[in-house]
């Protein structure tokens, strides 16, 4: 039988690899020390795999095609995507092993029990997984078998319907019939307002605009535009400069009250608080890029709402993100 030995929710900006200096050198070391703790704590528990809960920052979903939920089901899958290695700090791609039948069975009892899910072949990682493997277990060496909410194209799953997507997940894996050290992972969040196009998006943002065109039709828009995600990096460095999103506004990037309170909910288990939280209040309060929480709230459900131990908070303006970070006893 499967052995749940971990459960972690980490935020995954693309900064804290791509332009990993950038804080003030108090506020590095404190993160530092964090990822270090995690490291030690895979070290530790040495899963055989490692489920995650991701959002797709349209490296394979597009706003053609979005599945609320969806399960990468191969062999192995590799990231980052060869456009994105040079922004996220990174010297090459990396392949990185998966577990197909965890997968088949996942997908398959999952719909049995009502979530309409779509598989997806071999997929190409962003900073979603990358990002966060490359501060705790650079090695690479531990299976992963990604797991998607959308979380970028409304409409959006609901915080209750994500909680029990976790649930489910859990229920299944601990049927699972071969002996497996599994550990869940949950990336993204908290607060924050990435530079991609949303319906909100000024139409004199031509950077946005670009994004606009990425967003809808595809990769084939990187033929004609090359560096779409050098210059992501360089508007994030930019609205970091000015504490601005989207630049020449007035709205700050990081909402720290809000993070706060999130943290605390899930640090107290506080299932129903969580639940109610609907798109509207989040996406106020914690940005279009704050309902990654969702992914945060599936790994909640997969550890039955108990109250998760708070690593630390950090609000990291030079990264536009409210850093947060979680781990479970099991």
């Amino acid at each position: 039988m499967a052995n749940v030995v971990t459960a972690i929710s980490m935020s995954h900006a693309p900064g804290a690899t791509g332009w990993p200096d950038a804080p003030e050198s108090g506020m590095r070391s404190r993160i530092e020390s964090i990822h270090a703790q995690l490291a030690q704590h895979l070290e530790e528990t040495a899963p055989d795999l490692i489920i995650a809960f991701l959002d797709d920052h349209f490296e394979n979903h597009f706003r053609n095609l979005m599945p609320t939920f969806a399960i990468g089901i191969a062999d192995r899958h590799a990231g980052p995507a060869d456009y994105m290695i040079k922004a996220l700090g990174m010297t090459k791609k990396e392949n990185i092993s998966s577990h197909p039948e965890m997968g088949e069975m996942l997908l398959g009892e999952l719909i049995r029990n009502g979530f309409d899910v779509a598989r997806m072949g071999e997929v190409e990682y962003g900073n979603n997984l990358m990002t966060p493997l490359k501060l705790i277990r650079p090695q690479y060496d531990i299976p992963v078998l990604p797991i998607f909410t959308n979380v970028f194209s409304p409409p959006l799953t609901t915080m209750a319907r994500a909680y029990e997507f976790g649930q489910t997940i859990r229920r299944i894996v601990d049927n699972y019939p071969e002996d497996m050290r599994i550990a869940f992972l949950a990336t993204g969040g908290l607060s924050h307002w990435p530079p991609v196009w949303t319906s909100e998006s000024p139409e004199d943002d031509a950077f946005l605009q670009r994004m606009l065109r990425y967003q809808t039709e595809g990769k084939q828009v990187l033929i004609e535009d090359p560096h779409l995600y050098e210059d992501l990096c360089e508007y994030e460095v930019r609205m970091a400069a000015q504490n601005q999103y989207p630049l020449n506004s007035d709205h700050p990037l990081v909402n720290v009250e809000w993070d706060r309170e999130i943290m605390e909910a899930f640090g107290r288990g506080d299932v129903d608080y969580l639940k109610s939280l609907s798109y509207e209040e989040i996406e106020e309060k914690g940005g279009h890029g704050g309902h990654e929480i969702l992914n945060w709230m599936a790994v909640m459900g997969t550890m039955h709402g108990k109250p998760a131990n708070i690593l630390g908070y950090e609000p990291v303006i030079e990264w536009i993100c409210g850093m947060g970070y979680l781990q479970y006893d099991v």
